[in-house]
């Protein structure tokens, strides 16, 4: 069972302001969008990030450990019992700090490396949800573990 604080609407919105700003000073001058995308499943995570530039390029872009440590514990605060919590989110930052996210708890993220059964068993560990709230392709891999 998990036993994770949970965070209300305004908590979670408080922590996705920490993370803003934990992320802009590591953005490079003249940038014009961050765009975050992130797939996890127990242990095994998948991100693809890119900053795009005024001349329309796009720079890779890594989490600092920090900001990667306030998204797990938005996570965790975003768990709902017999629910789950989000299995991907998409999260993207426009100058000068605005920024927008949308999470999936229920549709399959379709990683690139498939996660193994000990990943999907320990999400159900760290995230358990009920019988009923369980999508099918979660139910297979964690039928495997």
């Amino acid at each position: 069972m998990a036993n994770w604080p949970a965070l209300s609407p305004i908590e979670q919105q408080e922590k996705l302001a920490e993370i803003t700003q934990e992320i802009l000073p590591t953005l490079p001058q003249g940038w014009v969008r961050l765009v975050v995308r992130v797939k996890m499943i127990g242990m095994h995570s998948e991100a693809d990030t890119g900053v795009k530039m005024p001349d329309g390029t796009v720079r890779g872009w890594s989490f600092t450990p920090e900001a990667w440590r306030k998204f797990q514990q938005l996570r965790k605060g975003m768990y709902a019992e017999g629910l789950g919590s989000f299995v991907q989110f998409e999260y993207v930052l426009d100058p000068p700090g605005r920024y927008s996210i949308t999470y999936n708890r229920d549709e399959d993220p379709k990683f690139d490396e498939a996660p193994s059964a000990d990943d999907f068993a320990t999400e159900h560990d760290w995230f358990p949800r009920s019988e009923e709230q369980m999508p099918d392709w979660f139910r297979t891999g964690l039928a495997n573990a």
